[in-house]
């Protein structure tokens, strides 16, 4: 009976692209936890968490599952990031122009509308979405239903945008705290809030910062 390859040596003789998920994981992590050894333990991260599924997660959150500690979980955040940047065009679109163009098309909805933008570690453009539509003047948005698309696409740095159809750009009590408490949890979980827009008419104004941004 042939002895069955480990990882490493699978690798060398018949190239990286010959492991299987797990195996590639076991790589990566080089040991493993107190309770099981990195071969039990790769196992079990891929029958919970699939590899693309496991690459949106920021590094605070892998070090939740059980047997990832701050190590494993940099680690792999960083393996993960590496793909992004090889795979993802160079160039950077977090730029006033771009966001511009975001906020121009939120500033002629005629409900009360708040748009989720995302970008990679390096600013690349991931997409946007809308999370909340609401009436005239009134907006109800839970922060799952803000984070939700942040996980799903694997961003680092998030825009969180809406408007004023009365064209008001002076943000209201409820437009302040909102904001303060997506910055405060997208902090604890390794997320950046680059900055939360009220749209008016003409123009865009940051909560944050306090940037202005001239619409069309």
């Amino acid at each position: 009976m042939s002895k069955r390859l480990l990882p490493r040596e699978k690798a060398l003789r018949f190239g990286i692209s010959s492991l299987e998920d797990h195996e590639i994981l076991a790589l990566l992590l080089s040991v493993g936890s107190g309770k099981v050894d990195v071969f039990t333990l790769a196992r079990r991260l891929v029958e919970d968490f699939p590899l693309r599924e496991m690459a949106t997660l920021p590094v605070k959150a892998l070090m939740q599952i059980d047997g990832i500690g701050e190590a494993k979980a940099v680690r792999l955040a960083a393996a993960f990031e590496v793909g992004r940047r090889v795979y993802l065009p160079p160039e950077g679109t977090l730029n006033h122009e771009h966001i511009k163009g975001l906020l121009g098309e939120l500033s002629r909805r005629r409900k009360e509308t708040m748009m989720v933008a995302t970008y990679d570690a390096a600013g690349r453009f991931l997409g946007s979405e809308v999370v909340a539509v609401g009436s005239l003047n009134v907006l109800y948005v839970h922060l799952r239903e803000i984070f939700e698309p942040v996980f799903r696409v694997g961003a680092t740095h998030f825009i969180l945008a809406h408007n004023h159809p009365d064209g008001s750009v002076e943000p209201s009590p409820e437009d302040v705290d909102l904001t303060r408490r997506v910055e405060r949890l997208a902090e604890e979980l390794g997320f950046s809030l680059i900055e939360s827009f009220v749209v008016g008419k003409g123009r865009a104004v940051g909560i944050l910062g306090g940037t202005v941004i001239n619409l069309p």
